[in-house]
């Protein structure tokens, strides 16, 4: 059986929450990080991709991600 493997490292995780502290990080709270970004990129992605539907074009770019961004709740 394949777990899901997590789209963003632990090692990118553990420096993301260490930017705001100098406490250890655990692989798990690192895994968990990973899982909750993902899922609100994907919130992000479905937004803009929207986004750039409805003004006709064929490449969701930096201002659908940043519009999309702003409108996604937690």
């Amino acid at each position: 059986m394949v777990k899901n493997v997590p789209e963003f490292s632990v090692l990118a995780m553990k420096r993301l929450i260490q930017r705001v502290s100098k406490f250890r990080v655990s692989r798990g709270a690192a895994l968990e990080l990973s899982a909750v970004l993902e899922e609100h990129g994907l919130k992000i992605s479905s937004e803009a991709l929207k986004l750039a539907q409805h003004r006709g074009a064929k490449t969701v770019n930096e201002k659908d991600i940043r519009a999309a961004a702003g409108g996604v709740q937690s």
